[in-house]
């Protein structure tokens, strides 16, 4: 799960307006997102594996989301300067 999360955080950081960061999401926490699949594939896990492996993945989303709302701050702050440099506001 650790190289999933590290792909998706580098996505998040590679994004560089607020349609990628929102492709991205959808990529990895959407309906049909690498996350969501993952969290839907543990019922083929045994009994005794469930648990610490929705624990992963659970902690994966939250990082996702957590790193995916700061980037979406820091776009937002980059639009206003771009905006006030340009004195468009």
């Amino acid at each position: 799960m650790t190289v999933l999360t590290r792909q998706a955080l580098e996505e998040v950081a590679r994004s560089t307006d607020l349609a990628a960061l929102e492709q991205t999401r959808v990529r990895w926490l959407g309906k049909k997102g690498t996350l969501t699949a993952r969290l839907k594939s543990l019922g083929a896990l045994s009994a005794a594996e469930r648990p610490a492996a929705g624990a992963l993945i659970n902690e994966a989303k939250e990082r996702l989301r957590a790193a995916i709302e700061a980037r979406r701050e820091a776009l937002g702050r980059e639009e206003i300067e771009r905006r006030l440099g340009a004195g468009r506001i």
